[in-house]
């Protein structure tokens, strides 16, 4: 569920109204020691990740003349101990023509992994880049244009040659930001990618680098209000802040990209993802815990969960449907706009909705906690005022046979056809993919929605196997 968080198993807990300051101060260094005995990566895999990339660029340099730089967390020392991302980015001069970069970038990226004995898909971001598996790394070969300015940006990955360089030569304390990546990862907060919506990885470096320490960064979150802006680089002054949240609307975080004035780099983060951040960054500070860290996984008994709703006197029903052949930065922003629209009919049909989310692994579809599964059979019709035109009284009059009065709205009801959730939402569906489409459903989603979907309910929920289904059905606070 989107807007409910899970209580992390918190142990030793300290009452920080009643323990001296240099206690709890003493308390969280050898939290951060212990966590980051396992999280920074020894020197061992620090060259291991090195002699793959090198092993890598000089392949692509002599079979291709074409230079590869490594990007990402590796390049910057900022990786969790096991994260083994390669991010190599090959660069072609602005003259190239975008089709050639493509179709060479793709050519170089494939010729990688079948060199190196990996797998690869394609994947996509402005243009195609490969990405797999070689041997226990997860590797990128990512085209972009070699530029000597983000003024002359040409694709957005193009940025990310200034982003590396800029934490180089400026973040000194990489430990922070491993810190801050494992809290988010705890908490479910980290990835920028559209299936998570969270924080990136050049944002929490950025963070760390405004405010210092990750104990700072906690501390400043909660003093943070609605489209907080940070600005490292004093790129705009502050009577210009009201004119910056309205370029940047709706996004509830802005920090300033300091390679790229017009860039906001907390673009893709949501406000459930900002929120489960500031929320847990609170609880830290209260009760600092190692678990913040490593969560305990408990095993989820799927049976009790559905027990628990029946005591809660709510009802789950998922609409579920084959995955389509689509990359997680396609899918999940088509299942949140399929999940809107299906709340949006359903609320207007009088149905009373508590929570709603999507899942795209395994199973694919979407899911509801309704207060209610039936409707009643007539609906009120709220028509015109008398002091309206007469013409809009009539036309209601004529549409309507019994009539009556609320204040000096005109007032009718009708019967519904359908009054159950299982039917109004099988009403619905019933249609080819241009009827599903002209209601709203995402175009991708609705070719496999025409073709077969199943409305899933009570024990038959057990059989969905999507851990994102029972994930996001036993969150909580």
């Amino acid at each position: 569920m989107p807007n409910k968080v899970s209580k992390l198993n918190q142990t030793d807990p300290i009452n920080i109204n009643t323990t001296p300051q240099y206690i709890i101060m003493e308390v969280i260094k050898t939290i951060f020691d212990h966590a980051l005995k396992k999280i920074r990566p020894d020197t061992e895999e620090i060259i291991s990740n090195q002699m793959m990339f090198d092993d890598i660029r000089k392949f692509i340099k002599e079979k291709f003349k074409i230079e590869a730089l490594l990007m990402g967390s590796v390049a910057k020392n900022t990786f969790i101990a096991g994260d083994k991302d390669l991010d190599i980015f090959i660069f072609f001069p602005p003259s190239t023509k975008k089709e050639v970069l493509e179709v060479k970038g793709l050519l170089i990226g494939k010729t990688v992994f079948k060199k190196f004995g990996g797998t690869h898909q394609v994947s996509y971001a402005e243009h195609p880049y490969t990405k797999g598996k070689i041997g226990s790394f997860d590797v990128e070969i990512v085209p972009a244009y070699q530029i000597t300015s983000t003024e002359k940006l040409m694709s957005a990955v193009d940025r990310t040659p200034f982003h590396t360089k800029y934490v180089l030569e400026h973040l000194k304390n990489q430990d922070d930001v491993r810190l801050l990546k494992k809290f988010m990862k705890t908490i479910d907060v980290y990835g920028s990618d559209l299936k998570t919506t969270g924080f990136s990885g050049y944002l929490c470096e950025l963070m760390i680098l405004k405010c210092g320490t990750f104990n700072n960064l906690l501390k400043h979150a909660q003093k943070w209000g609605y489209q907080e802006i940070m600005d490292i680089e004093n790129s705009y002054k502050k009577q210009e802040y009201k004119s910056v949240q309205i370029k940047f609307k709706d996004q509830p975080l802005i920090f300033i990209d300091p390679t790229d004035k017009n860039r906001n780099v907390a673009a893709v983060l949501s406000k459930d993802k900002l929120a489960r951040f500031i929320y847990f960054a609170g609880k830290f500070m209260d009760n600092p815990s190692i678990d913040y860290f490593f969560k305990i996984e408990k095993p989820k008994d799927q049976r009790q969960i559905l027990r628990s709703a029946k005591e809660r006197g709510t009802f789950y029903i998922a609409i579920t449907f084959k995955r389509p052949d689509l990359i997680d930065d396609i899918l999940y922003p088509q299942l949140r706009r399929f999940r809107r629209r299906i709340f949006d009919y359903l609320e207007h049909e009088g149905f009373v909705i508590l929570s709603f989310w999507e899942f795209g692994n395994d199973n694919c579809g979407i899911a509801f906690e309704l207060l209610n599964q039936t409707v009643p059979r007539f609906r009120k019709m709220i028509g015109p005022s008398i002091f309206d035109p007469k013409k809009n009284r009539d036309n209601f009059n004529d549409k309507y046979d019994d009539i009556w009065f609320e204040g000096d709205r005109m007032v009718a009801e009708v019967r519904r056809k359908h009054f159950d959730i299982m039917s109004v939402l099988e009403a619905f569906f019933d249609g080819d993919i241009k009827a599903l489409a002209d209601k709203g459903v995402p175009a991708n989603l609705a070719q496999e929605l025409a073709k077969n979907y199943s409305l899933v309910e009570g024990k038959d929920l057990l059989d969905i196997e999507s851990d994102e289904f029972w994930k996001g059905l036993s969150k909580k606070i």
